[in-house]
């Protein structure tokens, strides 16, 4: 599947004022075609008509294009008038997603991944564990922290490090933990007990964060609030305070 790209630049005849239009602003219509020799040929008229924003005269951006064989450029006719353009426009081709499920299935990029999620946060569960910990990592890594994913080990405790600079220049460390488990795995208290333990290791974090696609247990939650040294050490996210993270999130 394909559809038309780029942008056009105009300058007024009359007055010289400038801008551009991109092309998903024109209008599109499929005004006819024929059979030819390698197949049907089909042709596009794109339009924009719009009044000149210094001077007020009418512009016509206008071009003629060819489709020929199927899903291919052929030729582009220029039929503006009332200014003077550069650029035509441009085919593109475009991946066929009709869902959120498509989408975690054929996205390009984490970023194009977590806006899918964005809108069906429940995939969260069906997308791998390592793709989960990409995720986060995106997120945190929007938020101003360095981070680093870590390979794949069965040691545990550190699946991102990540550390955050204040305004003062303070750095902080932190090991984040990624459990992308079924709504009804609730995350128990012996994961929150051994990702603490990490803290006591050389060069340990300043804290440590265990995020999940389900819940917690209350012997976990318990644990954190009056069993660890401070509840300043560890952060449990679950999958709510992901959803949050989700419709926060902003590519930068």
């Amino acid at each position: 599947m394909w559809g038309f790209k780029g942008q056009i630049d105009y300058v007024c005849d009359n007055c010289g004022d400038s801008d551009e239009i991109p092309i998903d602003d024109f209008s599109v219509e499929c005004t006819g075609g024929s059979e030819r020799g390698m197949g049907a040929e089909s042709i596009y008229e794109l339009i924009y008509e719009f009044e000149c924003a210094r001077c007020n005269q009418d512009i016509l951006l206008s071009f003629e294009v060819s489709e020929y064989p199927a899903e291919v450029f052929n030729f582009a006719i220029n039929n503006s008038s009332g200014a003077t353009t550069k650029g035509e426009p441009e085919f593109e081709y475009l991946r066929e997603i009709y869902s959120a499920y498509d989408l975690i299935t054929f996205y390009e990029s984490i970023p194009e991944l977590i806006s899918a999620l964005r809108s069906s946060p429940d995939l969260m569960r069906e997308i791998t564990p390592r793709e989960f910990e990409a995720v986060v990592t995106e997120i945190f890594r929007s938020k101003g922290f360095e981070v680093d994913l870590t390979k794949r080990t069965s040691d545990g405790g550190k699946d991102i490090i990540a550390i955050h600079t204040d305004g003062l220049g303070i750095r902080n460390k932190y090991f984040i933990e990624c459990k992308r488990y079924a709504e009804d795995n609730k995350v128990g208290v012996a994961l929150v007990r051994a990702l603490q333990g990490v803290k006591n290791i050389k060069d340990g974090p300043n804290k440590t964060i265990l995020v999940t696609t389900s819940s917690f247990t209350s012997g976990a939650k318990n644990y954190v609030e009056n069993e660890a040294s401070s509840k300043w050490d560890m952060t449990l996210a679950d999958y709510d305070d992901l959803v949050g993270w989700l419709n926060d999130y902003q590519e930068s």
